[in-house]
């Protein structure tokens, strides 16, 4: 794949560089593997169903992988679900790995892939889970009222994660839980997150 199909946005550089700066180096294998593990299982599972990735491109939204999107509905929702699955097994494998003396990097890097298999499943575009819940919506319902339903489900999922963050910010002083539901309230409305697009992450 060379640079046309491979970008990188000014955001992410910043982004990969505040982990930097709040981590330092021993912090980057433990969040890196877990997402490269839940990428690599979204391609992986897309090559299998003969879907061509036509470019990777690394921004503000995460790391997105488009390919041509000719695959059935039944495609679309299982490359969706490799993500998190990928996910899970890393987790299980890694603390399974910790437990045998592989060191607590391990540990810290399953607990870090489960917060994102859990999140990822989230009914919310553009996670994983809310292409599942839009794809099956769409099925049941039909594309306009399925493209309803899974705009109100996300709307709502969104608001009770800013309520819950606000109150982990000021009762137990972190910021993660709220800076991942701003990111979610900026990008859900996005008309082309929708696994039919061809773009999945």
């Amino acid at each position: 794949m060379d640079h046309k199909h491979l970008s990188m946005s000014l955001a992410a550089v910043f982004l990969l560089l505040c982990l930097y700066y709040c981590g330092g180096i021993t912090l980057l294998p433990i969040v890196a593997i877990p997402i490269a593990v839940h990428e690599l299982s979204h391609i992986l599972t897309l090559r299998l169903l003969g879907q061509k990735i036509t470019r990777l491109s690394l921004d503000a939204r995460g790391i997105c992988i488009y390919y041509d999107g000719s695959c059935s509905a039944a495609g679309h929702v299982l490359a969706a679900l490799a993500g998190p699955l990928g996910g899970a097994l890393y987790a299980a494998a890694a603390d399974r790995l910790s437990r045998a003396g592989g060191g607590d990097w391990l540990e810290q890097s399953a607990g870090v892939s489960l917060l994102l298999t859990a999140f990822n499943l989230l009914p919310v575009l553009p996670l994983d889970g809310g292409r599942v819940f839009a794809q099956l919506c769409a099925l049941r319902l039909g594309e306009e009222r399925g493209k309803g339903l899974s705009r109100s489900v996300s709307t709502v999922t969104v608001a009770l994660l800013l309520f819950s963050s606000v109150v982990l910010t000021v009762w137990e002083k972190t910021t993660i839980p709220l800076a991942a539901a701003i990111w979610l309230l900026l990008f859900q409305n996005e008309e082309e997150v929708l696994v039919k697009s061809g773009e999945i992450r």
